[in-house]
């Protein structure tokens, strides 16, 4: 039941995430109706966005009603409480889902008069609104019920109680045309996205474990699910990015590049999740300099950044976050595991494994340094902005090789060359998907069948920690 609520609540924030990716452009109740006419123009997005959010609502029903049954618990007797969280965590979804068929019609639009563009959009919004009394009801319920069972910390248990009173109040207030009270709505369901977040996390990851284990697995855990989700978007439509990421990344190949080793990373880091601390302090090393690295490029071309758009906001947030997380994961977790002896890499995997950090470290620097300047050698064009953003991930893949050769620990590097194959197997897909576009085009792909090919071997030369325990 813990990991049914946890994954629920996991893919209600992925689904929402979707949906409000253009909340701080979106018309208010206040807005006209050529405002409404502008934002559905785009059917695309607006389909995706809307989906998201149906698929979203469904995942929190899931989440509501498990989590309603975990703190209520077998044999116990009824909490009340649990029963007014109940009624709140069905009535929620199922009214904001009235709010989505609006949506969906104003989407098909088959000849709306500017009347029914205005009532449905209202409509939909007001719902939207409106389903914060139930939202309170669940979390005001869920967080007692919660605290007198015990099945969550209690600091969760009274931020769902303190969340439920503005919850109350905001809705009625917002009925209203006012900007800043649709403003103060956004911020209320963001806290509540954000409790949804933590609990699932608490309850999907904090089993019995250190404190720093429970945050680097989160850390590691919302590498992949933001990693898996934009880089198969990157991969899949390299050329929308000026609609869904956080800026206009271009060109295609390169988009679809970042696209790839996201979807590389996401793989790795998800193997990474379970295992010991000495096993990943690589990857958590390697996120440092990719969050640090990322958060100081970001900083140097903020000009390039949109941020009347939420993405723009999430990106800084998220790389900034990362940075001081995964640097104080790296400081202060455990270095050396006493029960676990120290067997040495194959000589060969250490020094493919060397080579490859040294090169690829160098081509990082460069990369840093000035990317336009290495245009000439690119089967794409490399902007400044975009150029040093491939060599943080090429960093990322240096300092994760570099670490296992230095270490020389087979249990440590098996990850490393994991993560070699994976960003490398990442990024031949999108250069393939983007092949017309490559000048040239030969020699880059033959450079990523090589890193496939020397992540492969190493993986191969290195043991899985079962075969280190025979």
């Amino acid at each position: 039941m813990r990991r049914l609520v946890g994954v629920a609540g996991l893919g209600y924030v992925a689904g929402v995430s979707i949906e409000n990716m253009e909340v701080l452009e979106s018309p208010t109740l206040a807005s006209p109706v050529a405002d409404v006419r502008a934002l559905y123009e785009d059917e695309a997005l607006a389909t995706v966005t809307t989906v998201a959010g149906a698929v979203a609502l469904i995942f929190y029903l899931v989440f509501a009603v498990a989590l309603v049954r975990l703190v209520q618990g077998r044999g116990r007797r009824r909490d009340p409480w649990s029963v007014v969280a109940l009624v709140g965590g069905i009535g929620g979804p199922l009214l904001a889902a009235a709010g989505l068929v609006a949506s969906a019609v104003l989407i098909l639009d088959g000849g709306l008069s500017d009347d029914e563009v205005g009532d449905l959009f209202d409509f939909y919004l007001r719902v939207r609104i409106v389903s914060g009394l139930f939202v309170a009801m669940f979390l005001g319920g869920v967080g007692l019920a919660a605290l007198r069972s015990r099945v969550l910390p209690a600091w969760l248990g009274w931020y769902a109680c303190a969340l439920a009173i503005p919850m109350v109040v905001v809705p009625f207030a917002a009925l209203g045309e006012d900007r800043s009270l649709a403003i103060a709505v956004g911020i209320a369901f963001a806290l509540q996205t954000l409790w949804i977040f933590l609990t699932s996390l608490w309850l999907t990851l904090a089993d019995d474990v250190r404190p720093v284990t429970f945050v680097r697995r989160s850390a590691f855990l919302l590498l992949v699910l933001a990693a898996g989700l934009i880089g198969i978007a990157l991969v899949a439509v390299p050329g929308a990015t000026g609609e869904f990421f956080s800026w206009d990344l271009g060109p295609e190949p390169l988009a679809a590049f970042a696209g790839g080793v996201y979807v590389g990373s996401a793989v790795a880091y998800a193997a990474a999740l379970p295992r010991g601390e000495r096993e990943v302090r690589g990857l958590v090393l390697g996120a440092v300099v990719l969050s640090v690295s990322v958060f100081v490029i970001t900083l140097v071309h903020l000009d390039q950044f949109d941020f009347d758009r939420l993405q723009a906001w999430a990106w800084v947030v998220l790389f900034g976050g990362f940075s001081v997380a995964t640097a104080g994961i790296f400081v202060v977790g455990p270095t050396e595991s006493p029960n676990q002896p120290a067997e040495p890499l194959v000589p060969a995997a250490r020094l493919l494994l060397a080579v490859v950090g040294i090169v690829l470290g160098a081509l990082a620097v460069a990369l840093w340094r000035d990317p336009v300047r290495l245009a000439g050698a690119s089967p794409f064009e490399l902007p400044p902005l975009g150029g040093r953003f491939a060599g943080s991930w090429v960093a990322l893949v240096a300092v994760l090789a570099g670490w296992a050769a230095v270490r020389n620990r087979a249990d440590e590097a098996r990850l490393s060359a994991l993560a070699l194959l994976a960003l490398s197997a990442g990024a031949l897909v999108a250069a393939l998907r983007t092949l017309p576009d490559l000048d040239p085009a030969t020699g880059y792909i033959v450079v990523l069948v090589l890193l496939v090919a020397t992540g492969g071997v190493a993986l191969g030369l290195t043991p899985s920690r079962r075969g280190l325990e025979r």
